[in-house]
Protein backbone atom coordinates (compact mmCIF):
# COMPACT_ATOMS: atom_id res chain seq x y z
CA UNK A 1 0.00 0.00 0.00
CA UNK A 2 1.16 3.47 -0.40
CA UNK A 3 1.74 5.56 3.02
CA UNK A 4 3.42 8.28 4.24
CA UNK A 5 6.37 7.78 6.84
CA UNK A 6 8.82 9.61 8.71
CA UNK A 7 12.52 8.09 9.78
CA UNK A 8 13.76 11.13 11.48
CA UNK A 9 12.38 14.50 13.04
CA UNK A 10 11.20 17.32 10.34
CA UNK A 11 8.91 17.84 7.82
CA UNK A 12 11.93 16.95 5.15
CA UNK A 13 11.88 13.59 6.07
CA UNK A 14 8.58 12.46 5.93
CA UNK A 15 8.09 10.32 2.45
CA UNK A 16 5.71 8.92 0.39
CA UNK A 17 6.76 5.17 -0.33
CA UNK A 18 5.19 1.71 -0.62
CA UNK A 19 4.81 -0.52 2.72
CA UNK A 20 3.23 -3.96 3.64
CA UNK A 21 -0.58 -3.83 4.34
CA UNK A 22 -1.27 -4.33 8.23
CA UNK A 23 -2.36 -6.99 9.69
CA UNK A 24 -5.12 -6.06 12.81
CA UNK A 25 -4.39 -7.50 16.35
CA UNK A 26 -6.56 -8.06 19.09
CA UNK A 27 -8.94 -5.69 19.88
CA UNK A 28 -8.07 -3.99 16.23
CA UNK A 29 -9.66 -3.46 13.28
CA UNK A 30 -7.94 -2.51 9.85
CA UNK A 31 -10.08 0.10 8.01
CA UNK A 32 -9.17 1.20 4.03
CA UNK A 33 -8.75 5.31 4.53
CA UNK A 34 -11.11 7.03 2.51
CA UNK A 35 -10.23 10.51 3.75
CA UNK A 36 -7.71 11.37 6.43
CA UNK A 37 -7.14 15.47 8.50
CA UNK A 38 -4.23 16.64 9.49
CA UNK A 39 -4.14 18.68 12.98
CA UNK A 40 -1.45 20.72 14.48
CA UNK A 41 -0.52 17.67 16.89
CA UNK A 42 0.51 15.99 13.30
CA UNK A 43 2.97 18.99 13.45
CA UNK A 44 4.61 18.64 16.49
CA UNK A 45 4.92 15.22 15.87
CA UNK A 46 6.26 15.45 12.93
CA UNK A 47 8.77 17.90 14.17
CA UNK A 48 9.45 16.84 17.61
CA UNK A 49 8.95 20.05 19.06
CA UNK A 50 8.64 20.84 21.94
CA UNK A 51 11.47 18.50 22.31
CA UNK A 52 10.03 17.40 25.93
CA UNK A 53 7.47 15.29 24.24
CA UNK A 54 10.10 13.23 22.67
CA UNK A 55 10.62 11.54 25.76
CA UNK A 56 7.06 9.91 24.95
CA UNK A 57 7.16 9.95 21.38
CA UNK A 58 10.16 8.42 20.85
CA UNK A 59 13.46 10.24 21.32
CA UNK A 60 15.50 10.19 17.77
CA UNK A 61 12.52 9.64 15.91
CA UNK A 62 8.77 9.26 15.88
CA UNK A 63 7.45 6.07 17.60
CA UNK A 64 5.04 5.23 14.60
CA UNK A 65 6.82 5.37 11.40
CA UNK A 66 3.50 5.91 9.68
CA UNK A 67 2.04 9.35 10.06
CA UNK A 68 -1.39 10.69 10.52
CA UNK A 69 -3.90 10.17 13.54
CA UNK A 70 -7.45 10.72 12.20
CA UNK A 71 -9.48 9.64 9.54
CA UNK A 72 -12.96 8.19 8.41
CA UNK A 73 -12.71 4.70 6.25
CA UNK A 74 -14.48 0.99 5.69
CA UNK A 75 -13.40 -1.58 8.11
CA UNK A 76 -12.41 -4.51 5.91
CA UNK A 77 -10.86 -6.39 8.91
CA UNK A 78 -11.13 -7.34 12.34
CA UNK A 79 -9.04 -8.54 14.84
CA UNK A 80 -9.49 -11.59 17.77
CA UNK A 81 -11.99 -9.96 20.39
CA UNK A 82 -13.83 -7.67 18.65
CA UNK A 83 -17.20 -7.25 19.26
CA UNK A 84 -18.69 -3.70 18.13
CA UNK A 85 -17.26 -3.63 14.45
CA UNK A 86 -17.73 -5.80 11.58
CA UNK A 87 -16.25 -5.36 7.83
CA UNK A 88 -18.11 -3.17 5.98
CA UNK A 89 -18.56 -0.68 8.25
CA UNK A 90 -18.03 2.95 7.78
CA UNK A 91 -16.39 4.31 10.60
CA UNK A 92 -13.80 7.28 11.77
CA UNK A 93 -11.93 7.85 15.15
CA UNK A 94 -8.52 8.28 15.69
CA UNK A 95 -6.07 5.40 13.68
CA UNK A 96 -2.01 4.70 14.07
CA UNK A 97 -0.76 5.81 10.58
CA UNK A 98 -3.95 7.24 9.33
CA UNK A 99 -1.89 8.64 6.39
CA UNK A 100 -1.97 5.75 4.40
CA UNK A 101 -4.15 3.47 2.37
CA UNK A 102 -4.98 1.15 5.24
CA UNK A 103 -4.64 1.59 9.07
CA UNK A 104 -4.84 0.47 12.27
CA UNK A 105 -7.75 1.13 15.10
CA UNK A 106 -8.56 -0.04 18.56
CA UNK A 107 -11.89 -1.04 18.35
CA UNK A 108 -13.20 1.16 21.28
CA UNK A 109 -11.19 4.46 19.66
CA UNK A 110 -13.64 4.86 16.08
CA UNK A 111 -16.82 4.39 15.72
CA UNK A 112 -19.24 4.18 12.92
CA UNK A 113 -20.37 6.85 10.42
CA UNK A 114 -23.97 7.62 9.94
CA UNK A 115 -25.39 6.95 6.97
CA UNK A 116 -26.13 10.94 6.39
CA UNK A 117 -22.28 11.97 7.38
CA UNK A 118 -20.17 12.28 4.97
CA UNK A 119 -16.59 10.80 5.10
CA UNK A 120 -14.95 14.66 4.54
CA UNK A 121 -17.31 15.91 8.05
CA UNK A 122 -16.26 12.55 10.09
CA UNK A 123 -12.64 12.77 9.22
CA UNK A 124 -12.64 16.58 10.71
CA UNK A 125 -13.80 15.19 14.04
CA UNK A 126 -11.80 12.71 15.99
CA UNK A 127 -8.94 15.38 17.41
CA UNK A 128 -10.28 18.99 16.79
CA UNK A 129 -14.37 18.24 17.49
CA UNK A 130 -13.19 16.16 20.66
CA UNK A 131 -10.95 19.26 21.84
CA UNK A 132 -13.63 21.89 21.21
CA UNK A 133 -16.57 19.51 22.92
CA UNK A 134 -14.27 19.17 25.92
CA UNK A 135 -13.61 22.92 26.14
CA UNK A 136 -17.36 23.27 26.14
CA UNK A 137 -18.19 20.96 28.72
CA UNK A 138 -15.52 22.14 30.78
CA UNK A 139 -16.29 26.36 30.06
CA UNK A 140 -19.81 25.24 31.98
CA UNK A 141 -21.47 27.33 28.97
CA UNK A 142 -25.15 26.81 29.10
CA UNK A 143 -26.84 30.34 29.60
CA UNK A 144 -23.29 32.05 29.74
CA UNK A 145 -21.70 34.51 27.43
CA UNK A 146 -18.31 32.76 25.33
CA UNK A 147 -15.58 34.16 23.28
CA UNK A 148 -13.93 31.91 21.67
CA UNK A 149 -10.40 33.67 20.39
CA UNK A 150 -9.41 32.26 16.84
CA UNK A 151 -12.65 30.89 16.03
CA UNK A 152 -12.11 29.86 12.09
CA UNK A 153 -9.47 27.30 12.96
CA UNK A 154 -9.99 23.66 13.20
CA UNK A 155 -10.68 23.61 16.85
CA UNK A 156 -12.81 27.06 16.90
CA UNK A 157 -14.77 26.54 14.37
CA UNK A 158 -16.33 23.50 15.90
CA UNK A 159 -16.36 25.15 18.95
CA UNK A 160 -18.31 28.15 17.61
CA UNK A 161 -20.78 25.70 16.39
CA UNK A 162 -20.98 23.41 20.19
CA UNK A 163 -21.38 26.46 22.05
CA UNK A 164 -24.87 27.08 20.01
CA UNK A 165 -26.13 23.81 20.38
CA UNK A 166 -25.17 23.41 24.10
CA UNK A 167 -26.97 26.71 25.21
CA UNK A 168 -24.55 29.82 25.60
CA UNK A 169 -26.76 32.82 25.70
CA UNK A 170 -24.47 35.00 23.16
CA UNK A 171 -21.42 33.54 21.44
CA UNK A 172 -18.55 35.88 20.41
CA UNK A 173 -16.19 35.02 17.21
CA UNK A 174 -12.47 36.37 17.07
CA UNK A 175 -10.81 36.26 13.91
CA UNK A 176 -8.89 38.09 11.22
CA UNK A 177 -10.91 40.28 9.18
CA UNK A 178 -10.62 37.80 5.64
CA UNK A 179 -12.58 35.67 8.12
CA UNK A 180 -15.66 37.34 9.67
CA UNK A 181 -17.68 36.16 6.64
CA UNK A 182 -16.94 32.58 7.73
CA UNK A 183 -17.59 32.97 11.21
CA UNK A 184 -20.72 34.55 10.92
CA UNK A 185 -21.75 31.60 8.66
CA UNK A 186 -21.17 29.26 11.60
CA UNK A 187 -23.81 31.07 13.71
CA UNK A 188 -21.54 33.56 16.05
CA UNK A 189 -24.08 36.11 17.57
CA UNK A 190 -21.16 38.73 17.27
CA UNK A 191 -17.90 38.58 15.83
CA UNK A 192 -14.60 40.62 16.61
CA UNK A 193 -12.13 41.32 14.18
CA UNK A 194 -9.12 41.30 16.31
CA UNK A 195 -7.29 43.63 14.06
CA UNK A 196 -9.90 46.41 14.38
CA UNK A 197 -10.89 45.62 18.01
CA UNK A 198 -9.59 44.05 21.27
CA UNK A 199 -12.18 41.09 22.51
CA UNK A 200 -10.89 42.06 25.91
CA UNK A 201 -12.42 45.63 26.56
CA UNK A 202 -15.83 44.01 27.00
CA UNK A 203 -16.00 41.41 29.76
CA UNK A 204 -17.28 37.65 29.12
CA UNK A 205 -18.69 35.00 31.31
CA UNK A 206 -16.25 32.09 29.21
CA UNK A 207 -12.93 33.12 26.85
CA UNK A 208 -11.94 29.77 24.66
CA UNK A 209 -8.31 30.73 24.34
CA UNK A 210 -7.76 28.82 20.59
CA UNK A 211 -4.88 31.76 19.22
CA UNK A 212 -3.04 31.46 22.20
CA UNK A 213 -2.25 34.98 21.56
CA UNK A 214 -3.15 36.51 25.09
CA UNK A 215 -1.47 37.51 28.34
CA UNK A 216 -3.35 36.16 31.63
CA UNK A 217 -3.31 40.24 32.54
CA UNK A 218 -4.92 40.29 28.98
CA UNK A 219 -7.66 37.55 29.64
CA UNK A 220 -8.48 38.70 32.93
CA UNK A 221 -9.39 42.22 31.77
CA UNK A 222 -11.96 40.37 29.45
CA UNK A 223 -13.65 38.38 32.26
CA UNK A 224 -16.82 38.98 33.88
CA UNK A 225 -16.66 38.50 37.65
CA UNK A 226 -15.47 34.94 39.17
CA UNK A 227 -15.58 33.84 35.32
CA UNK A 228 -13.35 31.27 33.43
CA UNK A 229 -10.62 30.74 30.79
CA UNK A 230 -10.70 27.86 29.18
CA UNK A 231 -6.96 27.25 27.76
CA UNK A 232 -7.24 25.21 23.75
CA UNK A 233 -4.57 26.73 22.09
CA UNK A 234 -1.37 27.76 24.39
CA UNK A 235 1.59 30.08 22.79
CA UNK A 236 4.08 27.14 21.49
CA UNK A 237 7.00 28.88 23.70
CA UNK A 238 10.58 27.98 23.33
CA UNK A 239 12.02 24.60 21.63
CA UNK A 240 12.27 23.01 24.42
CA UNK A 241 9.85 23.05 26.99
CA UNK A 242 6.77 24.58 24.86
CA UNK A 243 3.85 26.03 26.75
CA UNK A 244 4.81 24.56 29.96
CA UNK A 245 6.54 27.66 31.73
CA UNK A 246 3.70 29.80 30.09
CA UNK A 247 1.28 27.67 31.59
CA UNK A 248 2.67 27.75 34.82
CA UNK A 249 3.00 31.32 34.86
CA UNK A 250 -0.13 32.10 33.96
CA UNK A 251 -1.60 29.53 36.64
CA UNK A 252 -0.09 31.11 39.15
CA UNK A 253 -1.25 34.55 38.18
CA UNK A 254 -5.34 33.02 38.21
CA UNK A 255 -4.65 30.76 41.23
CA UNK A 256 -4.32 34.40 42.45
CA UNK A 257 -7.69 36.18 41.24
CA UNK A 258 -11.10 35.18 41.76
CA UNK A 259 -11.00 33.96 38.37
CA UNK A 260 -10.59 30.11 37.34
CA UNK A 261 -8.01 28.92 34.55
CA UNK A 262 -9.03 25.32 32.98
CA UNK A 263 -5.95 23.56 31.20
CA UNK A 264 -6.96 20.19 29.57
CA UNK A 265 -5.58 17.46 27.26
CA UNK A 266 -8.76 16.25 25.09
CA UNK A 267 -9.42 12.88 25.82
CA UNK A 268 -10.50 10.88 22.78
CA UNK A 269 -13.23 8.19 23.86
CA UNK A 270 -15.92 6.45 21.97
CA UNK A 271 -18.85 8.35 24.18
CA UNK A 272 -17.41 11.69 22.33
CA UNK A 273 -17.00 10.45 18.71
CA UNK A 274 -20.54 9.22 19.10
CA UNK A 275 -22.15 12.29 20.53
CA UNK A 276 -19.82 14.57 17.55
CA UNK A 277 -21.57 11.87 14.99
CA UNK A 278 -24.79 12.09 16.68
CA UNK A 279 -24.77 16.10 16.32
CA UNK A 280 -23.20 15.59 12.70
CA UNK A 281 -26.14 13.22 11.96
CA UNK A 282 -28.89 15.97 12.89
CA UNK A 283 -27.18 18.51 10.91
CA UNK A 284 -26.05 20.91 13.39
CA UNK A 285 -22.14 20.09 13.37
CA UNK A 286 -20.21 20.68 10.22
CA UNK A 287 -16.87 20.16 9.41
CA UNK A 288 -15.62 23.24 6.72
CA UNK A 289 -12.66 21.89 4.47
CA UNK A 290 -9.90 24.40 3.71
CA UNK A 291 -8.23 22.41 1.55
CA UNK A 292 -7.67 18.76 0.21
CA UNK A 293 -3.77 17.68 -0.48
CA UNK A 294 -2.87 13.93 -2.56
CA UNK A 295 -1.55 12.04 -0.06
CA UNK A 296 1.30 12.05 -2.23
CA UNK A 297 1.56 16.05 -1.30
CA UNK A 298 1.29 15.04 2.33
CA UNK A 299 4.56 17.22 3.14
CA UNK A 300 3.09 20.15 1.55
CA UNK A 301 -0.07 19.63 3.55
CA UNK A 302 2.40 19.93 6.94
CA UNK A 303 3.64 23.26 5.41
CA UNK A 304 0.19 24.44 4.72
CA UNK A 305 -0.69 24.12 8.40
CA UNK A 306 2.23 25.10 9.71
CA UNK A 307 1.49 28.65 8.82
CA UNK A 308 -1.38 28.95 11.21
CA UNK A 309 -3.89 30.36 8.09
CA UNK A 310 -6.18 27.34 7.87
CA UNK A 311 -10.19 27.77 7.96
CA UNK A 312 -11.46 24.58 9.00
CA UNK A 313 -10.08 22.03 8.22
CA UNK A 314 -7.44 20.41 6.12
CA UNK A 315 -7.45 16.95 4.40
CA UNK A 316 -5.31 14.21 2.98
CA UNK A 317 -7.03 12.10 0.50
CA UNK A 318 -5.45 8.39 -0.22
Amino acid sequence: MKAATQDHYGLDHITFQDVPIPEPGAGQVRVAVNVASINPADWHLATGTPTFMRLTEGIRKPKHFIVGRDAAGVVDAVGTGVANLKAGDRVFGSMTGAFADYSLAKSDRVVKIPDSVDDNTAAGLPIAGITALQAMEKGEIEGRSVVINGASGGVGHYAIQLAKVMGAARVTGVCSGRNVEFVAGLGADEIIDYTKSDFTDQTHDVIVECAGSRTASELMRGLAPKSRVVMVGPNKGGRVLGPIPEQLAMAARFALSSHKLVIFIAAETSERLSRLATLAEQGVLTTHIDREFALADVRDAYKYLGTNRARGKVLIRP
